[in-house]
């Protein structure tokens, strides 16, 4: 799975096509209020869409019917492409769709120039992926004679990345020729939202979280570098691809964390805090992360955002190695915090404070464990909007180690993220370098000199 942003995708010439969904039946209006992800980002829909996309190639020319076909089957399939929004006096309102839809093929239109067709495709996502649309996603492909490519978004109320993986496949077996009934049995978002919430004031992981956030009250954490940016303001958004490892240099990193008793995203908090610390930004690195909350079977190859959020603080001093270890430790333990309900607690300690529109976090996700590994050139898909904070994507494929990053563009952001994302980049090649020495057994040095 490759990560990139729209800006960056870099589709080649072909004929764009796109489909418009009628519903075909009344809607209703549902008892099952937005679920905390949602309604936080229903809430800033003014602030700009944030759509996320799929995309893989099949043989060309595309077979559109088929692919028309794979599409209203996705929609039978997953609840949440059901679902919609509408904003009331009262707040956002979900209301439910039939599942059966007609799918009217608009004209395609040719591109002689891969620019051309991004921006053509960038409108498309824009204008269709809107929040409180009826249908707020865009199905669509990219056809030409050798090799199509299917590319769908969605707003980000109906999916996470972990979805956009789940749609490349599910519309890879499908648009293949796989009957609905032989994909793996699947559950409801709208289900998921609807389940009770069991919360204690008393539950001592609501002190863990009283503990990270400190005394100045349910502030969340922001890059500890100066970006460039007064309280309020914000920037267009800068974006930092990178390959950070290769294949063999991430399993040899890897390796590294676990001679070091830790695990490879404990490994990456660790080389994120040093870079953080040699630039000048102090040895404890506050952040959160996301973490799947697909706790039951019939969640695993489900579309909608099962995502809450975990507090860590990453402690920098003394050696690298000594880092990770502690590292190691402070992950699980915000694992075990970040599982008590997320909107409960930040009531409980009062609401949360925004002093930014962003917050800073660092993700991980491992794409070779997630469904659709087997697409032809699967890509996930970001919008891009402003920024004023930074936001870390680490992804994991079979061709190693990619970092994605949005940050505000500012000049001061760029002379401080640009050298410390190096900073980061070199200690990974340095550990996984002690890595490849622990696994022959070569070598006695001690990775604290990293």
């Amino acid at each position: 799975m490759r990560v990139t942003t729209v800006d960056r995708y870099a589709p080649e010439p072909g004929t764009f096509v796109h489909w418009t969904v009628r519903d075909d039946g009344t809607s209703i209006e549902s008892p099952v209020p937005p679920s905390f992800n949602q309604l936080v980002h229903l809430v800033g829909a003014e602030s700009g869409n944030t759509w996320l996309a799929a995309a893989f190639d099949v043989d060309g020319p595309l077979d559109r019917a088929a692919l028309a076909d794979a599409y209203r089957a996705l929609i039978a399939r997953h609840g949440t492409l059901r679902s919609s929004f509408v904003p009331t006096s009262t707040g956002p309102r979900r209301v439910l769709r039939p599942a059966s839809v007609r799918l009217e093929e608009q004209p395609g239109t040719a591109h002689r120039s891969g620019a051309a067709l991004r921006e053509t495709l960038w409108r498309h996502c824009n204008d269709r992926c809107a929040p409180f649309a009826e249908r707020a996603y865009l199905l669509a492909a990219i056809d030409r004679p050798d090799t199509a490519t299917i590319v769908c978004a969605f707003d980000h109320a109906h999916v996470d990345a972990y979805s956009i993986a789940v749609v490349i496949e599910d519309l890879r077996l499908l648009y293949h020729g796989a009957e609905p009934e032989t994909l793996p049995p699947v559950g409801d978002f709208v289900d998921y939202c609807a389940q009770p919430v069991e919360f204690r004031d008393d539950d001592p992981r609501v002190d863990g979280w009283r503990e990270f956030f400190g005394d100045q009250g349910v502030v969340p954490p922001s890059f500890p570098l100066d970006l460039g940016l007064a309280r309020g303001q914000s920037a267009p958004q800068a974006v930092e691809l990178r390959r950070m490892l290769s294949a063999g240099e991430t399993a040899d990193f890897e390796s590294w964390c676990r001679t070091n008793d830790s695990g490879l995203f404990a490994g990456l908090l660790t080389a994120l805090a040093h870079g953080v610390r040699t630039a000048g930004g102090g040895d404890r690195t506050r952040l959160l992360f996301p973490m799947h909350t697909r706790n039951e079977p019939r969640w695993d190859t489900a579309i909608g955002w099962f995502t809450t959020n975990a507090p860590v603080a990453v402690d920098a001093s003394g050696t690298i190695t000594d880092s990770v270890r502690r590292t190691q430790f402070a992950v699980r333990t915000a694992i075990e915090i970040g599982a008590v309900p997320l909107a409960d607690t930040l009531h409980a300690l009062g609401g949360l404070n925004l002093q930014r529109s962003d917050i800073f976090m660092v993700s991980y996700i491992d794409y070779r464990r997630l469904p659709g590994a087997r697409a032809r050139n699967a890509t996930h898909v970001s919008n891009t909007s402003t920024a004023d904070d930074v936001q870390v994507w680490f992804s994991r494929s079979a061709d190693g180690l990619a970092l994605r990053v949005r940050y505000p563009a500012t000049a001061r952001a760029r002379a401080v993220v640009l050298p410390f994302l190096n900073e980061v980049e070199q200690i990974l090649h340095a550990c996984a370098a002690r890595g490849v020495l622990t696994t022959t057994g070569s070598s006695t040095a001690p990775a604290e000199s990293v």
